[in-house]
């Protein structure tokens, strides 16, 4: 028996409504329900009836009140016929008084009807009998059973709804003004991961957190704009984890009784939200190397510099690849980005996991160091990082030795705000790269006064390449017999308050800066001008002109060499082209296609500065160039070391068996010219023997004493 349950008035025959008014029939049934085995008491009845989702129910009219047993742990529900009528529909209340009149006057025996007994939104189908009459033929007690029903938003002429609602593979339910729940779906009711009778009745904040339940339903479903929102909802099994939804919200108004109530649906977004957070990763990070791209380091290094206690000093190191975009032109892009993923883990492997390092784009990475007032520990750090990426490796089959140019700045004495210490930073980079390059330099305020000046200059290079106001002269090649038998044009740049720029200057920032072909192209120009002078003058002399490996694979290259011999009608083999063997360094054949493409059309081609960069002999076979020019690097120990004589003797002896003629650069004394002509060296050129000169005056030269040997 359920606690403080009343007894059931006839035991089996009341429960199943045999009272006076029960037939022969149901007498008869009754009896032999009395014969039933003893074990079948009326608990276990009442355990069956649970099972199926039954309650007992029980109406006294002597003291006006119903009695609801919930069964289980929950206690007996005593609800007054006034409460009851108030929380039911008008259309409600008029049904109920139209079956109790029927009762009461002995035309009925039976009562259905559904009611919200206990207001925690579930609506109970009761089903009753009388079970016992006074002397007048009243109704005493009526006792009957009850069962969990939808409620009156999803009945009558909402069917099609319901159906809808209930089929629907979105979780969906419906609340009150006050978000409580009246009824789920079966989609909810997994996404819950809990029964409908622990749901049914509870408040929807309770499950989900969502901005937009701090209002009433009605307001958020009233604005159009605002009917989709977002939340977390909250299974009722605590060993499941949140998840995202998306709340869509609208009101439909009871056909009955003219209420409003809301349908919210929920759908799981937690794909949508993945995504959205591996883009933000994606948009976070720099997918090549994986470390924190320019704008997350700009965002994490002014929170840093928000957080830093009074008197702790923050380091900032700017680092920069030396020579990085050569191997990335020559090695191909591919060898590049393993080139920097290697140089990301010696950096990571080198400093602390606390330290930020993040890339700040190409071959640039920056990183932050907590020095906590120590500025020298950020110069230790620095060459530390030096000597890691200094250490040799293997890329495509070539031997890479790597170096950098570190810039160091400390906070709050070079900056107090990221975009001021990161351009002081990089202004202490580029100082490090004017010391030679693998160095570290930290900032001082004379040196953003040199930054500005190379920028200056850049920009006036810019103005003299497009205006063509660069000067060019020539260094003559001689034969054994000191005759001159060809020129190299180099150019010269004369700034007004700077005086001459070193070549070694200029050239490399016209090449980093975008103006490669733009100067290779108008030293072709000065070349085939002043072949067409010399032709003019009896002496038709090639003269040979640099071409970098960035203009080498410029598509316009041939029809420009084309042009200008057509223009100062000139041969094309008094144009010779010197390349660097960095060419062999791409990763593809086309650099080499090219510059066959060009011998095929004329044009002479020499590899310069062999034995100064990668040097192998098999460049020699696979492109079959006219000249090799032997780097002045031989020329140092030449005289004293046996070994570097027999190497050159070595290299001269082959190129005549492939047809190609040798030149010795950097000859500067008698005693080198002599030893070269002796190793078998066909060409010279060098200091001793005529130094840079302008084009008249190697006219002059020319006219004067040309097969004469020089002076001693």
């Amino acid at each position: 028996m359920y606690k403080d349950e009343p007894p059931l008035i006839g035991e089996r025959a009341t429960l199943y409504g045999h009272g006076p008014e029960a037939t022969l029939g149901e007498r008869t049934r009754d009896a032999r329900w009395n014969s039933a085995p003893a074990d079948i008491s009326p608990s276990w009845r009442r355990l069956a009836f649970e099972t199926v989702g039954l309650k007992p129910w029980r109406w006294s009219t002597s003291d006006t009140h119903c009695l609801l047993l919930p069964g289980g742990d929950r206690p007996p529900s005593r609800i007054g016929i006034r409460d009851l009528l108030r929380d039911l529909s008008r259309h409600q209340r008029h049904q109920l008084a139209k079956r109790w009149r029927a009762l009461r006057n002995g035309l009925d025996h039976t009562l259905e009807l559904d009611i919200n007994p206990i207001s925690d939104g579930r609506w109970w189908r009761v089903r009753a009998r009388v079970t016992q009459r006074d002397d007048s033929g009243a109704p005493v007690d009526v006792l009957g059973v009850t069962e969990i029903v939808p409620g009156p938003a999803l009945r009558g002429s909402e069917c099609v709804k319901a159906h809808a609602f209930a089929a629907s593979r979105d979780p969906m339910l419906v609340v009150d003004e006050q978000w409580r729940i009246l009824e789920i779906n079966h989609a909810f009711m997994t996404l819950i991961g809990v029964s409908a009778e622990a749901v049914i009745g509870a408040s929807l904040p309770s499950y989900l957190r969502s901005a937009v339940l701090d209002g009433s339903p009605g307001h958020a479903a009233r604005r159009p704009t605002a009917t989709l929102h977002e939340g977390v909802f909250r299974p009722g099994d605590a060993t499941r984890s949140a998840i995202p939804v998306e709340i869509t919200l609208s009101d439909f108004t009871l056909s009955d009784s003219g209420g409003v109530h809301y349908i919210a649906a929920l759908r799981d977004i937690s794909a949508r939200k993945r995504s959205e957070r591996e883009l933000e990763h994606l948009a976070s990070i720099d997918t090549l190397t994986q470390l924190p791209n320019r704008t997350t380091l700009q965002y994490r290094l002014s929170r840093k510099l928000e957080e830093m206690p009074s008197g702790a000093t923050l380091s900032i190191l700017f680092i920069d690849l030396d020579g990085f975009k050569h191997i990335n032109d020559s090695l191909g892009h591919q060898a590049g980005d393993r080139l920097l993923q290697i140089m990301v883990e010696r950096l990571k492997a080198t400093l602390r996991g606390r330290d930020l390092i993040a890339r700040w784009g190409g071959d640039e990475f920056v990183v932050v160091l907590e020095t906590g007032g120590d500025s020298e520990r950020s110069k230790n750090v620095a060459n530390r990082l030096l000597d890691a990426i200094a250490q040799p490796l293997m890329l495509n089959d070539h031997q890479i030795a790597m170096t950098a140019s570190i810039g160091i700045v400390h906070s709050p004495d070079d900056g107090n705000d990221s975009e001021t210490l990161l351009q002081h930073a990089d202004v202490a980079m580029y100082a490090a790269k004017d010391l030679g390059k693998n160095a570290a330099v930290a900032y001082r305020h004379e040196l953003k006064h040199s930054s500005l000046e190379q920028m200056s200059m850049l920009s006036r290079l810019r103005v003299a390449i497009n205006e063509q106001t660069l000067d060019f002269v020539v260094q003559p090649k001689f034969d054994g017999a000191s005759r001159i038998v060809g020129a190299e044009l180099l150019a010269r740049w004369s700034l007004p308050d700077c005086g001459p720029i070193p070549p070694s200057i200029f050239v490399p920032l016209a090449e980093h800066n975008g103006m490669a072909s733009a100067l290779g192209n108008l030293a072709i120009e000065h070349a085939a001008r002043y072949a067409a002078v010399l032709a003019g003058l009896g002496y038709p002399l090639p003269v040979a002109v640099n071409i970098s490996a960035l203009h080498v694979m410029d598509e316009n290259l041939a029809r420009v060499l084309g042009e200008a011999c057509a223009r100062h009608a000139i041969t094309t083999d008094q144009i010779e082209l010197e390349v660097t063997e960095s060419i062999f360094l791409e990763n593809t054949r086309a650099p080499e296609a090219r510059i066959e493409h060009l011998r095929q059309q004329g044009f002479r081609v020499a590899m310069d500065d062999f034995g100064a960069g990668y040097s192998s002999l098999g460049y020699l076979k696979r492109l079959p160039f006219d000249t090799i020019k032997i780097d002045r690097s031989f020329m140092c120990d030449l005289a004293d070391d046996p070994r570097a004589r027999d190497l050159l003797a070595g290299i001269v002896g082959l190129c005549a068996l492939l047809g190609m003629e040798t030149v010795a650069e950097g000859v500067e004394t008698l005693e080198q010219w002599e030893l070269l002509q002796s190793l078998g060296v066909a060409q010279y050129q060098g200091f001793y023997l005529g130094r840079p000169m302008s084009m008249n005056q190697l006219i002059e030269r020319l006219g004067h004493r040309s097969a004469e040997s020089p002076k001693h």
